[in-house]
């Protein structure tokens, strides 16, 4: 990819360049470092999903560059995002399994940028001369990045793809098809869309003030997530005069037994039912 930065892109140029049947490889940058998202289900993206993204980056003020072969940079004053055409990707970028960045400076072999290269050479030379030695090679450089610091970007890139979603649009885009649960076992199942449009217009900005109420709970799912623990459906929910006063929600471990998560939730209604 070319280095120097263009300027930044108007919207209806971008709208173009976006290919919205295409596939795009997710980057958020850690640091000087371009990574992907740990999630798979963020690490790639449709084309449509894309342009929604960029269309909501005026929330958290965010500037969109273009770049050759399709690429786009998405930047905010605390985070950054690149997506990249699938073939682009794979025809562009370097073959080594933790990195990145681009071929396009022309020093790399074998799939690999000039970098990795460069570093895959100098492994060779150390395991070379450690071989001649006699000596075992010394301890292999310290990573670029934590697990703390992966914590916190995929935090931040959970965060910004909530807010992707159009409110306006991307709720109706999103459930004109799907239906509506109460009557999805029923002899007569409908779809949100079958209301008619002004009920569903309804329910559709009724279904949007909710996300824009909702909390941003982007370091709680992340959490579970890094330490492998699974929502449980039902919270805990402390009531007086008919109006919710506390919730709990829990997640376990899957080693937790039924039986110990049972004593749990009997201890905490406890608690919940209790004059604190």
């Amino acid at each position: 990819m070319p280095a120097n930065t263009p300027a930044p892109a108007a919207l209806a140029e971008v709208r173009a360049a976006i290919d919205l049947e295409s596939e795009y490889v997710v980057h958020f940058r850690d640091g000087n470092t371009w990574v992907r998202p740990e999630s798979a289900e963020h690490r790639q993206l449709h084309g449509v999903d894309v342009w929604h993204t960029v269309r909501r980056s005026g929330r958290y003020e965010a500037v969109v560059h273009l770049f050759e072969e399709g690429v786009l940079t998405l930047t905010s004053p605390s985070a950054a995002m690149r997506f990249i055409p699938t073939a682009t990707y794979e025809e562009r970028f370097c073959s080594a399994e933790d990195c990145e960045e681009s071929t396009a400076d022309g020093e790399g072999w074998e799939g690999l940028c000039g970098n990795c290269a460069d570093r895959a050479e100098a492994e060779r030379e150390a395991e070379t001369e450690a071989a001649d030695a006699g000596t075992p090679a010394g301890p292999p450089a310290l990573p670029p990045y934590t697990t703390a610091d992966l914590r916190h970007a995929a935090t931040t890139v959970h965060h910004m793809l909530l807010l992707a979603l159009d409110s306006q649009s991307g709720v109706g885009e999103s459930l004109c098809d799907q239906p509506i649960p109460h009557t999805a076992d029923t002899d007569e199942p409908r779809t949100w869309q079958s209301l008619g449009d002004e009920a569903a217009s309804t329910a559709y900005n009724a279904v949007g003030k909710l996300l824009d109420k909702a909390p941003d709970l982007a370091g709680w799912a992340i959490g579970l997530a890094t330490e492998d623990l699974v929502p449980e459906p039902e919270p805990l929910t402390r009531w007086k005069d008919d109006e919710a006063t506390v919730r709990v929600h829990l997640a376990f471990a899957d080693h937790v037994p039924a039986d110990r998560r049972a004593a749990i939730y009997d201890a905490l209604r406890l608690v919940l039912r209790s004059d604190l």
